[in-house]
């Protein structure tokens, strides 16, 4: 193998990195979908089982073409460790993510708990998964390499569909663990003794508020028969002085009147 750039050096360098995590994860998902009774995540965990596979081919690829060697041991470089040295190192790793299928098996109290958990160790690998592409992603676009970015950005799309599906299957367990393993009755919703009391306290401020638009509104139908009434008794008072000015008048037109004839 021809001696790498700096620049081939770095990228092969996360590549490979990338490269060991899908291999392990090959182990990882043969595993769970021997254990899972769920159909729907078993059929998605097979599927997702061959977009592992065809993951690891493409970035092997991607390395062999930048002048690398494909490496599933982890190793900071594909030269830093003799070949012997890599190969013990891939072995473990092999070993260790075949060792977490009964391990996990054993860890919980019931089938939909043990569910639970094998679903929230794949959405943590799917985070760690994406996490490696968008480095090496970021990485080859700011060394001028479009096409290690591009397979990062296809292979990330993937792993982020299935770390989505994940998250949906973490809410449909959760339920299940809580049926299964709570009691009917210390199964309330968080919060409903407080939306109680909140809602018996806004029927009591609308109670309140009633009986004070109530009284408000009596007060204002007094105050208006009050001033109708003052209205109408001041109206005749008007009238009766009048009526009381005009016969003053008429009194003083008639004394007139018989004074004149008496003068004639």
């Amino acid at each position: 193998m021809a001696d790498l750039t700096a620049r081939d050096a770095v990228l092969v360098k996360y590549l490979n990195e990338a490269y060991g995590k899908e291999k392990q994860l090959e182990t990882v998902l043969q595993a769970q979908i021997g254990r899972t009774q769920n159909m729907p995540i078993k059929k998605q965990l097979r599927k997702h089982l061959t977009e592992t596979k065809a993951h690891a081919r493409s970035v092997s690829s991607r390395i062999k073409a930048l002048g690398g060697k494909a490496d599933a041991s982890n190793l900071p470089g594909p030269d830093a460790l003799g070949d012997a040295v890599g190969a013990v190192t891939s072995i473990a790793n092999k070993a260790a993510a075949a060792a977490k299928g009964p391990v996990q098996v054993l860890r919980g109290t019931g089938v939909a708990d043990n569910e639970l958990r094998n679903m929230r160790d794949a959405f943590w690998n799917e985070a760690e998964e994406i996490a490696h592409y968008h480095v090496i992603e970021s990485i080859a676009e700011k060394l001028g390499d479009s096409e290690t970015a591009k397979l990062a950005r296809a292979i990330r799309r993937e792993e982020e569909r299935m770390q989505k599906f994940l998250e949906r299957q973490l809410k449909t367990l959760s339920g299940a663990v809580v049926r299964e393993e709570v009691p009917a009755k210390e199964r309330k919703p968080a919060g409903s003794r407080s939306t109680r009391k909140r809602s018996t306290s806004s029927r009591s401020r609308s109670t309140s508020s009633s009986r004070s638009s109530g009284a408000s509104s009596s007060r204002a139908s007094s105050s208006r028969s009050s001033g109708a009434s003052s209205s109408r008794s001041g109206s005749s008072s008007r009238k009766k002085s009048s009526s009381s000015r005009s016969g003053s008048s008429n009194g003083r037109t008639t004394a007139a009147r018989g004074r004149s004839r008496s003068s004639s």
